[in-house]
């Protein structure tokens, strides 16, 4: 140790009492509060790193950035070197190429006149992606290869496929805008990939926009045809309505609905007007045979042959005019209707009830009814009338029965037609305006225009270079950070008080605060004011910890302890050079013996001298108080470790020096072992069978965390006490004492 380290540990500080005393009670509630790391370890069973490296905090960005912060520097030299190097060889591996290109544009909306086009609308983003795709394309791509004279370009025909390699290298993007699309190659002869790149436009505009217009020029005849077809149809569907119309006497439905009723009465009038000429006729046939037989007979008398063709002669004809007088007035009636509603006067039916009416008012004229002078007409021809009549009548009625049967399917037919008609024109009206639309709209221009041609670059292009080369750089200096920052992490330091109570399960005694960095700023205080501020903040800090071991209820079965550590560089050897001095400050008669035989610290920090130690002690037999070397504090002796030789170490491996700490028992209250660390020696192993409890040192963002799980471990598996641990190098603001620094310890030793 230093003369200020010796002299600060010889100095006693009565102020540390009261800090003492003020944290003394928090520290034992809880201590009694949290279980030891022997309940734990009764409750936790398995590996104890991986039961540490489960309670560690898991990878964060934090814990990452805090991983690369401890090897920042190890980091920048090797990623600096490494960047440069990898962005060296990018530039020089990444050639520099001519890049040739040609620019079109493309409509956000579809340009239009008048109307919108019946093609489904898609969104722009949409159309402008199948666009590029197209230039892409295969199609596009071999429709510029067959171009005169591009098959014959150096650039092409070096090339085993030129399709194949044509399709990987052109590249299409936007320009400066979503609606400007780049057509761009990259090739060591400017001629030939600007030839190139203008045979792929002009392959474009040709096979994809031109044929887009082709396309819709085709679609107008398609309507055009379709729309002569309907009309067609309408046409020939009109005819055959015209054509019913016609031989029914109108095409209004309602007069056709009229008509039917009419023919329908009229049947029925005839069939009852048949029916009673039938019986007349009848009737008539009967008086003529009557008269044929009394004519003929001569025993009978003339007076009943006389009354009867008197009777008959007088009441037939009677009745015969009175039927052809009704016939002749319903025929009047049917006429004057006909020739009310039915257009044409010549129509075939009112025709034929004219020649009815004629005939029936000519044969009216013959029949005479009995006049004064008492003749009557001959029963023959009041016969013959009847036939006829009856004839008429059945072909009136057939008639009219098909008029009906006529009317009725006509009728079905005519509405028929005319929703047909209906419908065909509602979808010739749509197709012609549609037609329309397209003609018009065939005028309006494309929605790709071509903005401007591939042009014969003059300079090389190193954007593309600069870029790589940047990337490589900075991906080799992220990869090393990155790496360093993994490793670091997966290391798992210690870097928090906490660590050790928390995540290792022990006690924590106390935390050395870190020695200040050498370097002095201009605003801050000269060196030896900061250290003689950071040697009195270490002296509380040790006080404090001496102060819990004291108050400890165990204390007097703890009279010999050891300070260990998992691995070198930990700080454990300052710690009990200054844990010894404290003690002795105390009025504790204390002893500290350097088992670290094999890189022994202690004696140069209590300014003591190596020889006649330890190893002299144990090898040679020598008496314990020719070891014995006195310090600054009264209280405090020293055993030096002494040159190291092998009877030395055997002796400690032998039974730990079991007689050495029965005698130090004697004359000292207080042994205090400096060990060799746990992991790699055997010495603190063989120590520890002889010591009455063990305080684990850790060094902040140095001591691993698995290293640090698995010597706890160890000394447990020895039976030894692991009374808690001590945390030094940490970063503290010292504020209390009138200034703040960032501490680094750096003056630890083993």
């Amino acid at each position: 140790m230093s003369s200020t380290e010796t002299g600060s540990v010889s100095t006693d500080k009565t102020s540390s009492t009261a800090a003492v005393s003020r944290e003394l009670q928090p520290r034992r509630s809880s201590q009694a509060a949290r279980p030891t790391r022997s309940t734990q370890k009764n409750s936790q069973r398995g590996n104890p790193v991986w039961r540490a490296l489960q309670l560690a905090e898991p990878m964060t960005p934090q814990g990452l950035l805090l991983s690369w912060k401890r090897r920042w520097k190890q980091a920048v030299l090797i990623g600096v070197p490494l960047a440069l190097l990898a962005a060296v060889a990018a530039w020089v591996a990444v050639p520099a190429y001519y890049t040739a290109f040609a620019l079109l544009k493309v409509a956000s909306t579809e340009p239009r006149l008048v109307f919108k086009k019946a093609e489904s609308e898609q969104s722009f983003e949409t159309y402008r992606q199948t666009q590029m795709a197209m230039i892409q394309s295969r199609f596009v791509l071999n429709a510029a290869l067959r171009q005169p004279g591009i098959s014959e370009l150096e650039t092409i025909r070096t090339k085993t496929y030129p399709l194949e390699w044509l399709e990987d290298k052109i590249t299409v993007g936007t320009y400066n805008s979503p609606e400007i699309l780049k057509i761009s190659l990259e090739g060591g002869n400017p001629e030939d990939i600007t030839k190139i790149v203008n045979a792929v436009k002009d392959a474009y505009l040709d096979e994809v926009v031109l044929a887009d217009r082709k396309q819709r020029i085709t679609r107008l005849n398609e309507l055009e045809r379709i729309h002569s077809e309907t009309e067609e149809k309408v046409r020939q569907k009109e005819q055959r309505v015209e054509s019913l119309a016609k031989e029914l006497g109108t095409g209004d439905s309602q007069a056709l609905s009229i008509k039917h009723q009419m023919a329908l009465e009229q049947i029925s009038l005839l069939r009852r007007e048949h029916a009673r000429v039938r019986f007349e006729l009848m009737r008539a046939q009967i008086n003529e045979q009557s008269v044929g037989i009394s004519g003929g007979d001569a025993s009978s008398s003339v007076t009943p042959g006389l009354e009867l063709g008197s009777v008959g002669a007088s009441t037939a004809p009677q009745s015969q005019a009175a039927i052809t007088a009704n016939r002749i007035t319903q025929l009047r009636s049917l006429i004057a209707r006909y020739e009310s509603q039915v257009v044409d006067q010549n129509h075939p039916t009112l025709l034929k009830y004219r020649d009815e009416l004629k005939q029936l008012q000519a044969a009216a004229g013959e029949v005479v009814p009995s006049g004064t002078d008492g003749s009557t007409a001959a029963p023959g021809s009041r016969l013959d009338i009847l036939k006829r009549q009856e004839k008429l009548l059945a072909e009136e009625l057939e008639k009219y029965s098909d008029l009906v049967k006529n009317i009725g399917s006509s009728s079905f037919e005519l509405e028929l037609m005319k929703s047909e008609i209906d419908q065909i024109s509602k979808v010739s009206d749509q197709v012609g305006s549609e037609m329309e639309a397209h003609r018009i709209e065939l005028k309006s221009p494309t929605r790709i225009t071509l903005m401007q041609v591939a042009e014969i670059p003059q300079v090389l292009d190193l954007g593309k270079k600069k870029k790589l080369t940047g990337a490589a750089g900075f991906g080799a200096i992220g990869f090393v950070f990155l790496a360093i920052s993994l490793m670091e992490f997966h290391s798992r330091r210690i870097t928090d008080p906490q660590d050790i109570s928390q995540t290792l399960g022990l006690d924590l005694l106390g935390s050395l605060p870190a020695m200040p960095k050498p370097l002095i700023k201009f605003w801050e205080q000269p060196k030896e004011s900061r250290m003689a501020l950071w040697n009195n903040a270490l002296i509380e800090a040790v006080d404090s910890t001496r102060s819990i071991l004291l108050h400890d209820p165990n204390t007097d079965q703890r009279r010999v302890l050891m300070v260990a550590s998992a691995a070198a560089q930990e700080g454990k050897t300052t710690f009990a050079c200054q844990l010894a001095g404290s003690l002795a400050r105390a009025g504790r008669k204390t002893v500290l013996v350097d088992f670290d035989l094999r890189r022994p610290r202690a004696h140069e920090l209590l300014n003591v001298p190596l020889e006649l130690g330890l190893s002299e002690l144990l090898s040679e037999k020598l008496d314990v108080q020719t070891v014995l070397h006195s310090t600054a504090e009264p209280s405090l002796s020293v055993i030096p470790a002494g040159r190291v030789n092998e009877a030395a170490l055997q002796s400690i491996a032998r039974d730990g020096a079991d007689w050495l700490f029965q005698e130090l028992k004697k004359d000292f209250e207080f042994v205090i072992v400096d060990s060799s660390p746990i992991l790699y020696v055997a010495d603190g192993a063989s120590v520890g069978r002889n010591v009455d409890g063990a305080i684990m040192v850790v060094r902040s963002h140095a001591s691993r965390l698995p290293a640090v799980a698995v010597a706890c471990e160890r000394i447990e598996m020895l039976g030894i006490d692991l009374i808690g641990g001590v945390m030094v190098g940490v970063q503290s603001n010292l504020s209390g004492y009138g200034y703040s620094y960032d501490y680094h310890y750096g003056a630890t030793s083993s």
